[in-house]
């Protein structure tokens, strides 16, 4: 992607179109037929693993110290309250917990990672390093 600019970014020449040449379908290749306007997270670390690699470790670093139960409890709980929208009370529902325990997961992500879920660029930073890590774990 490196070198694409303009006012539609580099994807806007396909609007509508076919993305086996996008350059999402090149990262990813045969791993994930993935359009990059569909995870542009995914695309991003899959384009840059040595900086998802730092990324991870700069993010994750202290909750990847964690036992590994430990680690997928408030992984899970991140990616749930991801997909719920930033809703503790739907994630709640899907973890099959109170949203009380919801809370109380994302703050001990907080104080781990040092970064606010509140705040649009730390919260940035977080869902990038949890990208990478989900992609680093499919791979390996």
């Amino acid at each position: 992607m490196r070198g694409e600019t303009g006012a539609g970014g580099p994807h806007a020449g396909n609007a509508g179109g076919s993305h086996a040449g996008s350059p999402g379908a090149e990262v990813l290749g045969a791993r994930e037929a993935l359009a990059p306007d569909e995870r542009w997270p995914a695309v991003l670390v899959a384009g840059a693993p040595q900086l998802s690699a730092r990324l991870i470790a700069e993010v994750f670093g202290p909750l990847l110290a964690l036992s590994p139960a430990e680690r997928a409890l408030l992984v899970g709980t991140l990616e749930a309250w991801l997909e719920c929208g930033g809703s503790v009370g739907r994630a709640a529902v899907r973890l099959r917990c109170h949203r009380n325990t919801v809370f109380n997961r994302l703050r001990r992500l907080e104080r781990l990672t040092s970064r606010s879920l509140s705040h649009p660029c730390e919260l940035v930073e977080t869902v990038l390093a949890l990208e990478a890590l989900r992609w680093a774990a499919g791979r390996g």
